[in-house]
């Protein structure tokens, strides 16, 4: 895991600070398991591995993205927290720590959407809260969905139950948002649905620059070199692919330096079109 902050020049023209810190790698399942289809036998393997596990389970990163404005401090996701192991300690709180962040001077914890790998570390499994300060930024539609009892009993129940322990002790913290709304200083929120109902990226702005947050619109490179492939996790598949492709087309035309939760440590970079689709295109790499 990686443990130590990487400073994000990104946002280096205005009153912002940008830091990146891991929650720990995530093992999301075999390809077969994670996408409806794989255009050519060899799609996955074509790419640099992201990471791997003995049984070719595909493995991906959680990068947590750290901004300061002036006196207050959002970050974006917490990871899976201890809800797919209580006995571990959590590795986003290790990371912060070393890293010279306090969980308490957290002000804004900014989900892209209520996944269990999103939201998992807001609360702690004795039920004390992880961000004691913090509001909670998500919008309106994820909410209600992932707390309605018609979760319970469907192939959404364990996603559902983590998001029944971290947002219901915080429902007077929430901060429910919309498109295009300004929800922290300098973050902007564009409703991107199909992932989920409320799936929600970010345009952060500072001076000059800007930083677009993807969340799970991507999980893995191979889905910016095919992207109409459908990925099982979605709420709304065919919805997740056509907003997918509107969002790549919106930062391959405007050269927006894009960040992905999932993508290799420290997950920042440009998407350019390539061919029928796109590729990924790390800072200081052409």
């Amino acid at each position: 895991m990686h443990s130590n902050r990487i400073d994000l020049p990104a946002l280096r023209s205005g009153s912002l600070e940008a830091y990146v810190v891991s929650a720990g790698p995530l093992d999301i399942g075999p390809p077969e398991k994670v996408f409806s289809e794989v255009p050519k036998e060899n799609a996955l393997a074509d790419e640099p591995p992201i990471s791997s596990s003995a049984n070719g389970n595909i493995v991906v990163e959680q990068n947590v993205l750290l901004i300061k404005n002036g006196a207050r401090t959002a970050i974006f996701e917490t990871g899976t927290g201890t809800s797919l192991d209580p006995e571990r300690r959590d590795p986003l709180h290790t990371s912060l720590l070393e890293s010279g962040f306090r969980l308490d001077e957290i002000d804004a914890v900014l989900p892209t959407h209520a996944h269990l790998d999103h939201i998992g570390g807001i609360m702690r499994e004795d039920g004390h809260r992880n961000f004691p300060n913090a509001t909670i930024h998500l919008h309106a539609s994820d909410v209600e969905f992932w707390l309605a009892d018609e979760r319970l009993g469907t192939r959404a129940e364990r996603s559902a139950i983590v998001a029944r322990r971290n947002l219901t002790p915080n429902l007077d913290r929430l901060v429910l948002h919309r498109h295009e709304q300004e929800t922290f200083p300098g973050v902007t929120v564009f409703h991107t649905p199909g992932h989920t109902v409320g799936h929600t990226s970010y345009l952060i702005s500072s001076g000059s620059d800007a930083l677009f947050v993807v969340g799970d619109l991507v999980h893995h490179p191979s889905q910016l070199e095919f992207p109409r492939m459908r990925m099982l996790f979605d709420t709304s598949p065919l919805e997740g692919v056509d907003t997918r492709l509107r969002v790549l087309r919106y930062l391959a035309s405007r050269s927006i330096p894009a960040f992905f939760y999932h993508f290799p440590y420290p997950g920042i970079g440009h998407v350019e079109a390539s061919g029928d689709g796109y590729r990924f295109v790390p800072p200081n790499r052409s």
